[in-house]
């Protein structure tokens, strides 16, 4: 018998569906990714070496006429996103400026430094970045942005209508962080 919830695909596309397995179940990430429709995907952005990140924009029809219409997930190495990403998602669905301190964790002090001591957001991403590098982990920043359907069709008309790629990549800024996963 074969197992319905075997993963496939390269490591970290394993890496990244076995942690969502985990948290929302074998079913709960087939009736999730069922949500994303070829008719609602507006937009791919292929992974490449020299970009070292990949984006989809999807379009979200119960939130139609809102500036949460569409929605660019980019994922990609945290070097090449934390100079695209602005704020960072916080517990209760709040986001915060990467440049907003807060108390480091325990784990992510630095010799020396006392418990309470604050950072920045983007320091702790970068300082989890490094945490996971010792452990020789690789490390992907997964971003997104929303705006509205008449946003994305400006964005979309200034720039080529997106006839090449390099003509997308204007969607992969003002990103919010959500995760950064080591794999």
């Amino acid at each position: 018998m074969t197992d319905p919830f075997l993963t496939k695909g390269n490591v970290t596309e394993q890496g990244l569906l076995k942690f969502f397995m985990h948290d929302l179940g074998g079913q709960g990430c087939i009736d999730t990714n069922n949500e994303l429709t070829e008719e609602n995907t507006l937009s791919v952005i292929q992974f490449t070496s020299k970009r070292k990140r990949a984006s989809i924009v999807v379009r979200y029809p119960e939130n139609a006429g809102t500036d949460k219409e569409v929605r660019v997930f980019c994922k990609g190495a945290p070097d090449m996103l934390f100079d695209l990403t602005e704020t960072i998602l916080c517990a209760g669905g709040k986001t915060q400026s990467m440049n907003d301190s807060a108390p480091a964790p325990q784990e992510l002090l630095l010799s020396g430094e006392a418990p309470g001591t604050s950072i920045t957001n983007k320091e702790m991403l970068e300082r989890t970045v490094k945490t996971f590098a010792k452990e020789a982990y690789r490390t992907l920043l997964v971003t997104y942005r929303d705006m509205s359907m008449s946003d994305y069709n400006k964005i979309k008309l200034e720039n080529n209508n997106f006839l090449k790629e390099d003509d997308k990549g204007i969607l992969e800024q003002n990103l919010t962080a959500i995760a950064i996963f080591g794999l």
